[in-house]
């Protein structure tokens, strides 16, 4: 899966009070982060959420859009929102259907949730990576920013590696 394109899918998303329509297709042009949480109204989700909403600015800063995703509806995300998470400022896609997860191998098929996981996609829909932890866990939302960096970095520089300590403040990122 891995360099490839990413399958269509359409689906349902909740962000501002307001439903709509999203597809593959709104993932076109941008890196684009699909951060997928196994279950609403547990406790380490939120606190990924909080983190990731807290630095938002810094992945848009960057062309980034960030999409939060789970198996539960699209009315359970606005519950969530609505009553738990009024601070979320990025958009949560429902999998209720489980295309997505399904497409991506990351639908846990025991409880029917997605795994914990982080799917990089860049501005031509290919999946640049893939990770996925622990449900136990949580992940680092500067890690994840730092990978984007980098694999913005290499995108702009012909694919030329880019090791893990490479710093974007020495080699600032020109979008």
């Amino acid at each position: 899966m891995l360099n490839t394109k990413i399958k269509s899918f359409k689906s349902i998303a909740y962000f501002n009070n307001i439903f709509f329509d999203i597809s593959e297709k709104n993932f076109k042009n941008k890196w684009t982060i699909l951060f997928f949480f196994p279950f609403s109204y547990t406790f380490v989700c939120p606190t990924e959420i909080k983190d990731l909403s807290n630095n938002i600015k810094k992945f848009n800063d960057n062309n980034i859009q960030v999409f939060a995703i789970s198996t539960d509806s699209h009315y359970t995300h606005k519950n969530w929102i609505k009553n738990e998470l009024k601070f979320v400022n990025f958009p949560f896609i429902s999998d209720f259907n489980h295309n997505i997860s399904k497409n991506l191998n990351i639908l846990n098929k025991k409880d029917g949730n997605c795994y914990r996981s982080t799917i990089i996609i860049d501005q031509n829909l290919i999946i640049k990576s893939i990770d996925l932890i622990d449900s136990s866990i949580s992940r680092s939302i500067n890690d994840l920013l730092n990978r984007c960096k980098m694999l913005i970095h290499t995108n702009l520089n012909n694919n030329h590696v880019c090791p893990y300590t490479w710093n974007t403040d020495k080699n600032p990122i020109i979008i």
